[in-house]
């Protein structure tokens, strides 16, 4: 299924400098992060149509779900998926804590609603701590779904141009 096809999706890709971590968001009233999807993490200088493949991979997996299923339950109150999974990329890509991993790191979300990529950058607090509040509407950048790969990938380091990491 091409994400054209797909309505309200969206994905995280966080950065910092070293990596860029690409991972599903599935929701039901709220975006949670789909741990059961997986992640992909790509290295700092990754080509813009692989960045743009695993993004678009991404979107496909994220799925509406309904708010009285089981696995919408299991997501919404699992408070360990996400510490485990800080500790698992800690632990495999060699940094020392989750202050190290998390120093300079940045996010854009990445939606798609009625055929319409928004790449969104993001404030970075402290952290993993993000909000959206401050960034200017003109920073968001908007594609077509049906754009290639590369463009997107393009698009997506153009975003994190656009960041604003703040040193708390």
């Amino acid at each position: 299924m091409s994400i054209s096809k797909k309505n309200n999706s969206r994905a995280n890709i966080y950065f910092n400098n070293d990596y860029y971590i690409i991972i599903t968001l599935s929701k039901s009233g709220i975006y949670l992060m789909d741990f059961k999807k997986g992640y992909k993490v790509l290295s700092k200088d990754p080509l813009d149509a692989d960045l743009g493949f695993f993004t678009r991979n991404a979107l496909i997996q994220s799925e509406i779900l309904d708010a009285n299923s089981s696995e919408y339950h299991e997501m919404r109150n699992d408070e360990k998926s996400y510490s485990e999974w800080i500790k698992k990329i800690i632990k495999e890509y060699d940094y020392k804590n989750k202050t190290t991993l998390f120093k300079n790191m940045n996010l854009c979300s990445v939606n798609v609603t009625d055929g319409i990529i928004s790449i969104i950058p993001y404030d970075h607090l402290r952290l993993d701590n993000w909000i959206g509040k401050s960034i200017p509407n003109n920073a968001i950048i908007t594609l077509k779904s049906n754009c290639s790969d590369e463009v997107l990938g393009t698009s997506i380091k153009e975003a994190f141009t656009r960041c604003i990491s703040r040193k708390v």
